[in-house]
């Protein structure tokens, strides 16, 4: 077997939505503009180097980066702007690491990515859809999922079968308070959750809602995902049109939200919290 050497990453790249990433209308960043590409989870670049995207496509898109954040063109629709179609701007990344950006407006599975920043004279596979030490990253519908990811886990002390890595306070990010008309969060999946199914019901007391039923609790939004990968799995709730509507009258909105994480074999494991959205 013959060992390739090890590439020093590039000090540029480039991101295009496709609006056809592995089906037809599912949008996503990828590194190529044909037909079905691999979404490009995970880019790799050189401290200092630049990411060009491009959206030439009719779906609006954004950027949104959890954590740090590089310098980014004027042109670059960055939260809270709103996403457009059309555009064309690079974002510059001076600092070595990870960075991590949401694009909330593309499809489901495939609006979490992540930019790794090599330090001069670090080497790696410079390619999309791996990290770093060369190894594959998990099939997109997470976040990247390895071992090194900023703010994870390396799965250590996780209890054999646990859907969860680590305890579930530590996996579960749920801010109890949040401002908008959808909840955010993201849990830590192990990989005796890979292949799984994620639920999550947003739940508000009929009190809350004029006209919601007889029902104690009524759902006001929910979010089905499968199959899920190891790794941190981030969700937007949207809020349907009655809990909009309570949310515009009283400034605010609780909500219990029901979390169920299904392994492919086993019992299910279910997580109640409680969220209030503020308007």
């Amino acid at each position: 077997m013959a060992v390739l050497p090890a590439l020093a990453a590039s000090s540029e790249a480039k991101l295009e939505v496709n609006e056809n990433c592995n089906y037809p209308a599912w949008p996503c960043w990828t590194s190529s503009s044909g037909a079905k590409p691999p979404p490009a989870t995970v880019t790799t670049i050189a401290q200092g180097g630049v990411v060009t995207f491009v959206d030439e496509t009719s779906v609006p898109a954004s950027l949104a980066w959890t954590g740090t954040a590089p310098t980014c063109s004027a042109t670059v629709p960055v939260s809270p702007a709103p996403a457009k179609s059309g555009w064309e701007g690079t974002c510059t990344f001076e600092a070595p690491g990870r960075y991590k950006l949401e694009s909330a407006t593309l499809y489901p599975s495939y609006r979490n990515y992540e930019i790794v920043v090599q330090a001069p004279g670090t080497t790696g596979t410079s390619t999309i859809g791996t990290t770093t030490s060369g190894s594959t990253s998990a099939p997109y519908g997470s976040g990247s999922g390895t071992p090194t990811e900023a703010g994870g886990s390396t799965g250590a002390g996780t209890p054999l079968g646990s859907l969860l890595v680590g305890s579930e306070s530590s996996a579960l990010k749920l801010p109890a308070t949040q401002h908008g008309r959808a909840v955010h969060g993201s849990v830590d999946v192990s990989q005796a959750g890979a292949g799984g199914r994620l639920e999550v019901e947003l739940l508000s007391t009929r009190a809350s809602l004029a006209g919601a039923g007889r029902s104690s609790h009524v759902r006001v939004g929910r979010l089905v995902r499968s199959p899920l990968y190891a790794g941190t799995e981030t969700f937007t709730v949207a809020l349907d049109a009655a809990a909009r509507h309570a949310l515009r009258v009283h400034g605010h909105l609780a909500l219990s939200v029901k979390i169920v994480l299904a392994a492919a074999h086993g019992s299910p494991l279910t997580i109640t919290r409680s969220v209030v959205v503020r308007g």
